[in-house]
């Protein structure tokens, strides 16, 4: 499971895009054989979108406080003190370790990225608002989709790693 996660944490847009991809095609053919079909009302449709703009402002929000605080704790750390540990071979506590490795990049990049895709959600779907009227209630239903795994996708990987982090600390700490 470690494997397929680490793969997903590499490469998040391109699988993003895959499962959206699969969704909407199957969606569509489920349709186009009458296997289901999907009738949303465009009020329901038009309050949807809403609560897709607010929920990516707000995600937005959370994912960048998270990247603030991380950073934080990254300059907190003090480097002198962690250049003399590894040179006298002391044990780093498992912040220390996580700060100096090569994973703290992609950390920071996971949530940067994050907040770019809810960005990008945010405009797109406002955009969308505009001309709700003139887009097909299918189109619209698809756009909700897309956002809708998009979002959570994209809140699963940052759990995911604040949940690892919180672990590494945690037993840092047990360690001590």
């Amino acid at each position: 499971m470690t494997k397929i996660l680490d793969k997903y944490i590499k490469h998040p847009l391109l699988y993003d895009l895959i499962i959206v991809i699969v969704f909407i095609i199957g969606k569509h053919i489920l349709s186009s054989k009458n296997v289901i079909t999907i009738s949303v009302p465009i009020e329901t449709l038009k309050s949807m979108i809403s609560d897709i703009i607010s929920t990516t402002i707000s995600l937005a929000g959370f994912i960048l406080a998270s990247l603030t605080i991380i950073v934080t704790f990254k300059d907190n750390i003090n480097h002198k003190e962690i250049h003399n540990k590894i040179q006298e071979k002391n044990e780093l506590s498992g912040m220390e370790l996580l700060f100096t490795s090569k994973h703290y990049k992609r950390i920071v990049g996971v949530f940067s990225w994050s907040c770019i895709i809810f960005l990008t959600i945010f405009f797109i779907v406002s955009i969308v608002k505009l001309f709700l009227d003139t887009i097909v209630n299918d189109y619209i239903f698809d756009i909700i989709i897309i956002s809708f795994i998009t979002l959570s996708a994209t809140i699963f990987r940052c759990l995911l790693i604040l949940h690892k982090i919180i672990k590494i600390q945690i037993n840092s700490n047990i360690n001590s």
